[in-house]
């Protein structure tokens, strides 16, 4: 018979009581740049599923109304979605407008949220959404981000709509090639060097882009680039845009630590052992300072994740 002593140990135990494990990303873009598609797609559920905690609290269903893509009035809050737990996303209004005030308050949020000792609190990522089929002009709320990012909260900057800027080019030029000549129908093999080009021109676009947000940014080592089409729908080219928007990330994170914590949030077919005996093992090694010379060798870690493995516990 198991004794009270024994049931209330467990009760106790580091499973029971561990907090949760977050990794944290602030998403920015203009309205209707597809940050809401791209969550969306990284969740596996709709907005409308996730919850919005404000002050450690859970807020009202209501609050995830009508917000779509529009973002929220508080970047301190906090968007959650149950089917990719571990996952807390940020989000902002006006960074289209370039308002100096709310551009100094994603900027505090930014710095306070990257110079945090709290891996729980941290701020671990930046992604920001540029649409492909807008204006071709940079808004300042799209360049002045790129100042902030350091080497604890790597940028990625997201093309998305890669898709709707091709089809839109290939209609200018359709419609060029008609008003150009009394021909009203183009033929198959026209239509496809039409699309070749309008590809070449959204392509010669992004390189544009590219460029031109690199030189804004004081850290190219931590700034990536990924471009995102077709994300309306959840298809194998849409989980593989995914996975590597969370690889690029992972790549420009500092330390095995947060690569690690990424990893695991992530990661699909973690048993419960596995997860928490990486969870235990970053939080020994991050929030107990044995960092450096005083953290276990790798050896000793896996030893440690293999016993907790064999040991049957949950």
């Amino acid at each position: 018979m198991t004794s009270q002593a024994d049931s209330s140990a467990r009760d106790d135990s580091p499973v029971k009581s561990m907090p949760d494990l977050k990794f944290r990303v602030l998403i920015l873009g203009r309205a209707n740049a597809g940050k809401t598609t791209i969550l969306e797609r990284i969740a596996g559920a709709a907005v409308s599923e996730a919850e919005v905690w404000r002050g450690g609290e859970r807020s009202p269903a209501s609050m995830i109304k009508g917000q779509s893509d529009r973002g929220f009035h508080n970047v301190e809050d906090e968007l959650r979605f149950p089917s990719r737990p571990g996952f807390v996303f940020h989000d902002s209004r006006g960074i289209e407008s370039g308002s100096a005030e709310e551009l100094e308050t994603l900027r505090k949020f930014v710095e306070i949220r990257s110079s945090t000792n709290s891996i729980h609190e941290q701020l671990h990522a930046i992604w920001m959404c540029v649409p492909l089929d807008e204006s071709r002009e940079l808004f300042q709320g799209e360049r002045a981000p790129l100042s902030w990012s350091k080497e604890v909260a790597p940028l990625v900057v997201i093309f998305t709509k890669h898709d709707g800027a091709v089809l839109k080019e290939t209609s200018k030029i359709m419609e060029q090639m008609t008003k150009d000549s009394s021909v009203t129908t183009i033929s198959r093999s026209a239509k496809n060097r039409v699309r070749g080009e309008a590809h070449r021109l959204v392509t010669h676009r992004i390189n544009e882009l590219k460029g031109e947000l690199s030189d804004f940014s004081p850290h190219k080592d931590t700034l990536g680039f990924l471009t995102a089409g077709g994300m309306q729908e959840c298809t194998d080219e849409t989980e593989k845009t995914c996975q590597e928007l969370i690889e690029l990330t992972e790549g420009q994170l500092n330390g095995p630590t947060m690569k690690t914590l990424l990893s695991v949030v992530w990661g699909r077919n973690l048993s419960t052992q596995g997860f928490w005996a990486i969870y235990w093992t970053l939080l020994e090694n991050h929030l107990k300072g044995k960092l450096g010379s005083g953290a276990p060798n790798t050896d000793e870690m896996l030893k440690r994740i293999v016993a907790i493995f064999v040991s049957g516990d949950n």
